[in-house]
């Protein structure tokens, strides 16, 4: 029994509830708190990752059949798109620090998948699902998989191939996110309509102060402006289409040496679509002659002396949404290729070997469209037609935005418009040879065995090439700038396991074992990094084991956290200094709104216009590797009076020290405006309008990756599985057989300290805000199965234990936001085998139609709600097939 805990989930959970992408099923373990999936599209890059206890996902090490997978973008994390599901056997769940084991990553844990490599026969499996009210979000898949003995049973080869089709749903197609909603604040309960202040229709400002703020109509003639609703076309599942190949061999060359391979092949592709492109605010220059102007628009401007230059031009701020150009789209083809080449046998009776070469390499290739030239935009936006643009002698079609929304051409959308390309190119590889045995003459006087050892060394080498085309550069709106990243990294290390028996059948003592772990790394960045690991492991009686671990874990820094350029992003944060609507008051807040530079007069005032606050991100070449310490302590309880009956309980204790992070906007807004660290407030010095109160003066905080965060879980994992037979309940034998499992976890604390200033958010029973992903206190999975003949019954309870919004957006929000209730959710499933070759399945997940929380831009995540968290699509339908031959 290992010494760490470890959470199985087999290959019949994967066809009971027809996983076909892995990451769905790995959420609803109460282990995770959901990374990005088929419903991230905004935050999202059309991957799909995976973060134990919530830790992040450059903390959770993935791995395929024990070996690295390769990872996508600068921070390598891995895309489960590109792991077979249909392959899968089962998955190994590990709690806590692995690095003494597996390496650097293994932080919060381990996700192992093992898939199948010895198959005889020819199996095709065949799925379809979609939701049964709206009769979208389907998803079909495909596979087939041959394999076989060969050289009278020395050598088995599989092969297994597969196709997935998923649809594109719209938010515009669901009640709770066609809306995008504002909240109205404390002590109210209806959402308003909301959306952006980038508008089809333009919205005009004066240079400075605010004069005016008005948009116009068809006519040209000033109105007031409304707030534009950019959900309807943002994606709510995105599309993705996946062909898949892999291929797996052994082949036994002599008594002793047995040789290996894997190969797997996998073409994914996404596609994620945002609102047409919104210009931000800009500065721009007009001529005051420009004949699209109104008379009325030209006198608002002309008389406002922060605008008019007084040569014939003017000085305004415009924000524009430009649906002319249609959708942002990201159209994301990865090509990810691994390939394992290895030897295992033994050495003599009790000395094995296993040498191996893994290499792996992700290519994506990225199209960005629906984005803007911002110099192309002031060009054509003086290029009018008027006396002045025609005296210049431009040639820029002109740009009319002036008269409502749709009233730039085709010509001048077509100007301005820019689609960028980007092509990562991500490689890892690693290279392993290990020796396992038994010290047949080193084994305790109080024990029978032998102790187990296990050494040897490892390299690995990681790479990863960004390379983004001269569109994406500084003068872009659209999606975010980026710039090229280049960078690599190698790692020596030497590694070592043992298993030693203390004492063996003795009263109170069936057993008594000390595990240890120990690796040292060698890397070419931050030079040496040692990690350890002891347990012990005691069966008092034999129906019990208790088992304990304590790790040192590390995790080096990638090459995002080392190399990346600063680049510009758009960080969702609630500005403290603007509260609007009522919600806003505290002496601390306005006294250092005003300190640093919001005007009296706004503070207090709803003057944030967006949502999102431009901040640039970037790496560091001088960060060093995170250390985490772990401890784990647990009993399995298998009782021989309780046949097929097996409880295991294990308290689990995380943190993480020096951990690699940007600082949070949002942290760093609380942490100066909210409780008053004159460190935090220095940063926001100079960053305000001096009119408006609004960030950006040009201001852009520069988050850069450095060692200064703390993360931390601590809980407690429960797991009962329970089988028996109908004539153990005194029933009939012909009512076949049950079986239950059951999955919790109670989380008892999970946060992070972003600096040595700043205090401990604390996420557990909390959302949005500071925390992010609903993580609530309690949360479990059940599966009832009944075997019954040819049928297999079975039905599934998920549950996620209700939460509260984080205190510090408690003063933004309406009531209705400042809690979710538990949810509950339901799905069955009914497999029957037609034959011994054919097995047909039917299932329905969500049975009673639960339909997410309903939230708002300033409380969700996307789409009014969290979609990973909360099943955003309704009642499904599933249907599959399954044939072998």
């Amino acid at each position: 029994m290992a010494p760490s805990p470890i959470t199985s989930v087999d290959e019949e959970m994967f066809e009971l509830n027809n996983v076909v992408n892995t990451e769905d099923l790995l959420n609803t373990l109460p282990q995770l708190i959901p990374a990005f999936d088929a419903t991230s599209n905004n935050p999202g890059n059309g991957t799909a990752t995976v973060s134990l206890r919530g830790l992040g996902t450059t903390r959770t090490l993935v791995l395929v059949d024990g070996q690295r997978f390769v990872g996508s973008g600068a921070a390598q994390v891995v895309d489960l798109n590109n792991i077979p599901a249909a392959m899968v056997e089962r998955v190994d769940v590990v709690t806590g620090g692995a690095s003494a084991v597996y390496g650097s990553d293994a932080v919060a844990g381990v996700v192992n998948f093992i898939l199948r490599d010895d198959f005889e026969g020819v199996e095709v499996s065949a799925s379809h699902e979609f939701s049964m009210e709206e009769g979208d979000a389907a998803i079909s898949d495909v596979s087939v998989t041959v394999g076989g003995n060969f050289d009278n049973g020395r050598g088995n080869a599989v092969i297994s191939m597969g196709y997935t089709s998923r649809e594109a749903v719209f938010q515009a197609s669901r009640d709770f996110s066609q809306v995008a909603y504002w909240s109205p604040g404390p002590g109210t309960d209806p959402y308003i309509p909301g959306g952006s202040s980038n508008i089809p229709g333009t919205r005009i400002r004066p240079a400075a102060g605010s004069a005016f703020d008005v948009t116009t109509d068809t006519s040209g003639q000033p109105v007031a402006w409304s707030p534009y609703n950019y959900a309807p076309t943002n994606y709510l599942q995105l599309p993705q289409e996946r062909h898949m190949i892999s291929g797996f061999a052994t082949y036994e060359i002599a008594d002793n040496i047995e040789m290996y391979a894997r190969g797997i092949y996998s073409n994914n592709v996404v596609d994620s679509q945002l609102a047409p492109t919104p210009t931000g605010t800009l500065g721009m220059t007009i001529n005051l002659d420009n004949p699209f102007l109104s008379t009325d628009l030209r006198d608002l401007i002309a008389n406002d002396p922060n605008s008019n230059n007084g040569d014939g031009t003017a000085d305004i701020r415009i924000n524009r949404r430009m649906q002319e150009i249609s959708t942002r789209n990201s159209l994301r083809d990865t090509n990810t290729f691994q390939g394992v080449f290895g030897f295992r046998g033994d050495l003599s009776e009790n000395w094995s070997y296993d040498v191996f070469y893994n290499y792996s390499r992700s290519s994506v290739s990225q199209i960005l469209s629906g984005n803007i030239s911002v110099s192309a935009f002031q060009e054509a936006l003086l290029c009018d037609g008027g006396p002045t643009a025609i005296a210049s002698g431009c040639t820029a079609p002109a740009l009319d935005i002036f008269n409502g929304p749709d009233s730039v051409s085709a010509a001048g959308a077509d100007f301005i418009a820019r689609t960028g390309a980007q092509i990562d190119v991500i490689e890892a590889t690693q290279a392993v040879a290990a020796l396992s045995g038994t010290l047949e003459n080193m084994a305790s006087p109080m024990a029978d065995v032998a102790p187990a050892l296990v050494f040897g060394v490892e390299y690995r080498e990681n790479s990863a090439s960004i390379r983004p085309d001269s569109v994406l550069g500084p003068d872009v709106r659209g999606f975010n700038q980026s710039l090229p990243i280049e960078g690599s990294f190698d790692v020596y290390e030497f590694f070592t396991e043992v298993d030693v028996p203390l004492i063996t059948d003795r009263p109170g003592i069936e057993s008594l074992n000390f595990t240890g772990a120990f690796r040292l790394s060698d890397y070419s960045t931050i030079g040496t990094a040692q990690t350890y690991a002891a347990g012990f492991g005691w069966e008092p009686i034999e129906d019990l084991r208790i088992r304990t671990q304590y790790n040192r874990a590390v995790r080096a820094p990638n090459v995002g956290d080392l190399f990346a350029p600063a680049t510009n992003g758009f960080p969702g944060a609630q500005d403290p200094c603007s509260g609007g609507l009522g919600s806003y008051s505290s002496a601390t807040i306005d006294a250092n709104c005003i300190a640093t530079g919001v005007p009296a007069a706004a503070v207090g005032t709803a003057f944030q216009s967006n949502a999102q606050i431009e901040a640039l991100f970037g790496g560091n070449p001088n960060v060093q590797e995170e250390t985490a310490d772990t401890f784990t302590i647990g009993a399995v309880w298998q009782p021989s009076f309780l046949s097929g009956f097996t409880l295991q309980v294990d308290y689990y204790d995380i943190e993480i020290e020096d951990a690699i992070a940007a600082p949070s906007l949002q942290n760093l807004l609380d942490e100066c405006y909210v409780q008053d660290i004159a460190a935090s407030c220095d940063f926001f010095n100079g960053a305000r309008n001096p009119s408006t109160g609004e960030m950006a003066n040009p201001f852009m905080p520069e988050l850069t990756a450095s060692n200064l965060a703390v993360f931390a879980a601590e809980g407690v994992d429960v797991r009962a599985d329970y089988s028996w037979d109908a004539e153990q309940m005194g029933l009939s034998s012909d009512l076949g057989s049950f079986a239950v499992n059951y999955y919790s976890t109670f989380t008892m604390d999970n946060g992070y300290q972003t600096s040595v200033v700043a205090g401990y958010v604390s996420c557990e029973g909390l959302f949005s805000g500071q925390c992010g992903e609903p993580t609530p206190e309690y949360k479990h999975i059940m599966q009832a199965s009944w075997y019954w003949g040819a049928l297999t019954s079975s039905l599934r309870w998920r549950h996620v234990g209700g939460v509260d919004i984080e205190a510090s957006y408690a003063g933004f929000v309406s009531d209705r936001e400042l809690s979710i209730d538990a949810y509950n959710y339901f799905d069955a499933t009914f497999a029957y085998d037609v034959s011994e070759m054919a097995t047909v399945t039917v299932g329905v997940q969500n049975i009673f139609d639960e339909q997410p929380p309903t939230l708002t831009s300033t409380s969700s995540e996307q789409a009014n709600t969290w979609p990973a968290t909360y099943d955003p699509f309704g009642r499904r339908l599933f249907m599959g097939a399954r044939l072998r031959f």
